[in-house]
C-alpha cells in the first residue's frame, strides 16, 4: 500500500489576494482575511481534485517494500530528497543518491524512480509497515509557472464560495459550478500511482 503525506505545507498561494478581489469584484479590505482563507481552502480543494501539488511543498510516500519502479504522484515533482528503508535486519538506512535514477521530466504525470543502471533495490524487512519512505518536493516553483487553468479554477471556486456562504441542500458535487469541472479537466493527469 502506498500512502502520501504532506509534511511541509506551501508558503505561497497560486493567486494573489488582489487577483481574487478583481475576480470577485470586491473593493476595499473588509473581506481580505476571509478571502485569504478561501484562497487556501480552494487551492487545497483543487489540488485534491486534480491530484497535483500546485505550490512547492514537501511530501513523503511510504510503501511496504520497493516496487520495480516508484511512481511519485502529486506532480510536478521537482526533487527527490531522500529514500530511506528498513533493511532485512530492521535497521533504518538511507540510499545514496547514486543508487537510484529519477525521471522528473513530465509535469503532466508522476515522476519515476528506479535503481541506478546495473543495480537492484535493497531487501527490506518483510513484516514492517512503511518499510520504504521517499521524501520529495512537488509543486510549481512560482505562481507565474502555475497553469492558467489551475489559477482560474482557484479564483473561480473562491468567487463561488464567497457568493454562496451557506451549505448546499443538494449533493456536494452539484454545488460546484459547472465551469470548474471543465477547467480542472485541462490539468487532471489521471491520478494513478
Amino acid at each position: 500500500m502506498h500512502n502520501y503525506k504532506r509534511t511541509v505545507d506551501p508558503t505561497l498561494e497560486p493567486v494573489t489576494l488582489d487577483e481574487v478581489k478583481t475576480h470577485c469584484a470586491v473593493s476595499g479590505d473588509e473581506h481580505d482575511g476571509y478571502l485569504a482563507k478561501l484562497i487556501a481552502r480552494a487551492t487545497e480543494t483543487i489540488e485534491k481534485l486534480v491530484g497535483r501539488q500546485i505550490m512547492p511543498a514537501t511530501w513523503t510516500l511510504t510503501m511496504g517494500c520497493f516496487p520495480s519502479e516508484i511512481l511519485l504522484g502529486r506532480p510536478p515533482v521537482s526533487a527527490v530528497t531522500s529514500i530511506a528503508y528498513y533493511d532485512a535486519m530492521g535497521v533504518l538506512r538511507t540510499l545514496a543518491a547514486n543508487q537510484y535514477q529519477t525521471d522528473m521530466s513530465t509535469q503532466d504525470g508522476p515522476a519515476r524512480i528506479k535503481p541506478a543502471y546495473g543495480l537492484v533495490w535493497p531487501s527490506t524487512q518483510s513484516d514492517t509497515y512503511n518499510a520504504v519512505v521517499v521524501t520529495f518536493t512537488a509543486g510549481y516553483a512560482s505562481a507565474a509557472l502555475v497553469p492558467h487553468a489551475l489559477k482560474h479554477a482557484v479564483a473561480f471556486l473562491v468567487a463561488h464560495w464567497f457568493a454562496s456562504r451557506e451549505p448546499a441542500a443538494e449533493s456536494p458535487l452539484s454545488s460546484i459550478p459547472n465551469g470548474l469541472a471543465m477547467l480542472l479537466s485541462l490539468e487532471d493527469w489521471g491520478g494513478y500511482g
